[in-house]
Order: structure tokens, then sequence, then C-alpha cells
């Protein structure tokens, strides 16, 4: 009997696995999109973007590509700065869509 007792907690694992993936994604979420200058529509770099609500940021490459992942629920607000431009902010509802963010330059 003792033996049976000790290994009880093997039965509730995969209850307690199961429960888990409830509480989190089976992926994160990817969203993936581009910064351009409004005035110019060229493409911008370095431009920081961020989740709001988590840690979860990114940097714009040289053609202005970003990627982001959250394990977070839609939506989520994406922060997008830079110190020439001024400061965005959009609402993700559909990971699966490509951004396009216009930035307006700093006056």
């Amino acid at each position: 009997m003792n033996r049976i007792h000790r290994n009880s907690w093997l039965i509730a694992l995969p209850a307690f696995i199961l429960h888990t993936s409830e509480i989190y994604p089976e992926r994160p979420h990817t969203i993936t999109g581009a910064v351009r200058n409004s005035a110019t529509d060229k493409y911008i770099e370095n431009v920081y973007i961020y989740i709001t609500s988590g840690e979860e940021e990114a940097l714009s490459n040289n053609k202005g590509v970003f990627t982001i992942s959250t394990w977070q629920d839609l939506p989520v607000t994406l922060v997008i700065e830079h110190p020439v431009y001024k400061q965005k902010k959009i609402r993700i509802t559909d990971a699966s869509q490509y951004q396009l963010i216009k930035l307006d330059p700093k006056q």
C-alpha cells in the first residue's frame, strides 16, 4: 500500500498538464509587419515595437520589417516608438494579418 501512495502523484500529473493548456495557448501568436514614414513612404529601421501589458518587444530591421511573438490572449496593444517620429498605438485582434504601420514625423 505504501508503494501505491508514493506513486499516486503520477495519476494527477496528466490532469495538471491538461489543465495548464487551458491557461496557455498551444503556440504563441506571431505578429509581423513593417513600419513606414507616412510622408515619404520609406521604410524605417530601428523602430521599437512592444506589447503594453508584457515584456515582448522587437526592433524593425533595415527594411522596416518586424516580428513579435506573444503568449498573451488577443487583442493586444502594440506601441510603436522612434525618436524622430510620433508614437503610435495599435490594437491587434488578428495576429495572422500583416501590419503595415505608418508613422508621422515629429515637427
